[in-house]
């Protein structure tokens, strides 16, 4: 039995083979003969596809097929005549039917381009509105808006202490004549507040004993003129006091008695 290789190298054309023509022109006329045919085996196997391509005798099985394509086109010949023309697939689907029932016959399609400058219009007037109001907000909490450029900066306390805190601090705010600090619970509800012309306030005794540990608390310092208006305010500040373990406790306890 002959190798994939070996079939491959005796089936391959050679410079000197036959074109298709010289093939066509043997297969015509049996008579005719050719030096290279009868040495390449591929110039004999293209002339037996070639006499067997062109030859009119159906094969085995052609005949049976033939038939029952024929039986089923007599069956159907009468729907075929009568089938409608098929329509064009309507690709905008359901978009197109809405759009049909919303501007009716093709007399009110003049509409459509009144209905986008309209659409267009409308969200260019939404979109100037929402960008009048600067984007930079310092809180959104229950009191005025507040911006970068209207803002106090906090020094302390802020975050997680180990104790808890006995003086509220800021930085000063130009045009400020004194400052109001409120000290609040997580859900904004006033827990104390107070006033003072300086930058630290001191946070009262009974104050400092209800901040428990882990409890959150708030805090925020607004800035008043001469006249008594906010000029300016912080962003609400957040702390707690830390949890102390049991041997820091027993820590302090020895200290103490000492």
């Amino acid at each position: 039995m002959l190798n994939r290789s070996t079939l491959r190298a005796a089936l391959q054309a050679k410079p000197d083979c036959l074109t298709p023509q010289q093939l066509e022109k043997l297969a015509g006329d049996s008579s005719l003969k050719d030096p290279h045919l009868a040495q390449c085996s591929r110039c004999q196997t293209e002339l037996a596809l070639l006499m067997s391509f062109e030859s009119s005798e159906p094969l085995p099985d052609e005949g049976a097929g033939v038939a029952w394509i024929s039986a089923r086109l007599e069956q159907r010949l009468d729907q075929i005549k009568g089938s409608p023309i098929p329509r064009k697939v309507d690709l905008s689907g359901e978009a197109g039917s809405w759009i049909s029932k919303l501007f009716g016959e093709q007399r009110s399609w003049w509409l459509v381009p009144v209905a986008a400058a309209m659409i267009i219009a409308a969200a260019g007037i939404g979109f100037l509105h929402r960008s009048r109001e600067p984007q930079l907000r310092a809180d959104v909490g229950r009191g005025p808006v507040v911006y970068r450029s209207q803002e106090i900066e906090v020094i302390a306390p802020a975050g997680e202490l180990p104790e808890a805190p006995k003086t509220l601090q800021w930085k000063a705010f130009a045009g400020a004549l004194r400052y109001k600090v409120s000290i609040m619970e997580v859900d904004q509800e006033p827990l104390w507040s107070g006033e003072t012309s300086d930058l630290v306030l001191t946070i009262p005794a009974a104050i400092r004993a209800r901040m428990l540990p882990r409890k959150p608390l708030l805090w925020r310092v607004t800035a008043l003129d001469s006249q008594g208006r906010t000029v300016a305010s912080s962003q609400m500040q957040r702390f707690s006091v830390q949890l102390k373990s049991s041997r820091s406790a027993r820590s302090a306890d020895g200290a103490v008695s000492q």
